[in-house]
């Protein structure tokens, strides 16, 4: 199986994520390999930035619906978004959803 490529893409939703929610645990995986031949990575390169799979859990999210909590992530990845990341799949939770 391929390895997770990190990238400028990776680093910048990293960065951003980071800076704006103050996470208590982020996680950004590049599945891009997962999805060779797919749209955004139809050929399948092993550098590939297209596809993430995000887990934020932040104070941030406390009182907000699922969607909210998604509208926000989409919202500080515009950028991203916008300039070759085809997919995000998020996991979005406060510390106490998540155990903390």
């Amino acid at each position: 199986m391929a390895q997770s490529f990190t990238g400028p893409q990776s680093e910048a939703i990293s960065r951003k994520l980071g800076d704006a929610l103050q996470p208590s645990r982020l996680q950004v995986v590049n599945e891009s390999h997962l999805h060779a031949g797919h749209m955004g990575n139809p050929d399948g390169a092993a550098d590939a930035e297209t596809h993430f799979r995000v887990e934020v859990i932040s104070e941030a999210f406390q009182g907000k619906p699922m969607v909210a909590r998604h509208r926000m992530v989409y919202g500080l990845l515009q950028h991203e978004l916008n300039s070759g990341v085809h997919a995000l799949a998020l996991k979005t939770k406060t510390p106490s959803e998540a155990g903390q």
